[in-house]
Formats: C-alpha cells, structure tokens, sequence
C-alpha cells in the first residue's frame, strides 16, 4: 500500500528527489518518511505538509508516520 505522499507526489508528477530539492533535510530519512517507514519530526512534516499545501493531518499519522491510502 502506498502512502498519501506518494500517492500526491505521482498525482503531481514529481519525484522524492524533487521533494527533497525543495525542503532540503536528509534525503535517505525523506525517503523512508515518503515511503512510511520513517518518523518525521514536527518541523518536517509541516515543511512537507506546506509544499503539497495540504494540512499535516491529511499526510501524517500523530506518531509521525506517513498515512497510507486507503482502499
């Protein structure tokens, strides 16, 4: 299952890479939030949040995780 940031990402036609261009921050950290894996601290996920102009709790779980799709 894939998660609301990829999901918008691809939506967009845009990379990690090019998330990671934009909000700067660890790339292989970025990548493993984007892929869910990973826990974003409150400034990351603001800055991820702001870059889709979408509110945090759309994109992010209240532990950090990325939210995944729902079927």
């Amino acid at each position: 299952m894939k998660t609301v940031i990829l999901t918008e990402l691809e939506r967009r036609d845009r990379s990690v890479h090019y998330l990671h261009k934009k909000i700067g921050g660890n790339r292989t950290l970025l990548y493993s939030i984007c892929k869910g894996y990973g826990r974003a601290t409150r400034p990351q996920r603001e800055k991820i949040a702001n870059f889709f102009r979408m509110p945090v709790e759309e994109l992010f779980s209240d532990d950090g995780t990325a939210r995944r799709e729902e079927n």
